[in-house]
């Protein structure tokens, strides 16, 4: 469990803040959605996929060092 943690913290450290909000917004429903109906895990790759569009949306959408 320990190096799962390790791993997750160097993860966030590296992909930035956006990645590491839709990484923290999918886990948090995928153990909710786990816990209370184990049937709904074939929704998980559709909230995936709208989770994973939205950081992109959100990294078009931001501006970085070079856009400045």
């Amino acid at each position: 469990m320990n190096s799962i943690l390790i791993a997750l913290a160097t993860l966030t450290r590296n992909v930035g803040p956006v990645v590491s909000s839709v990484l923290a917004a999918f886990l948090i429903i995928f153990g909710l959605l786990i816990i209370v109906k184990p049937a709904l895990l074939g929704w998980i790759v559709g909230l995936v996929l709208i989770l994973t569009g939205v950081a992109v949306l959100a990294g078009i959408l931001t501006p970085s060092e070079r856009n400045r």
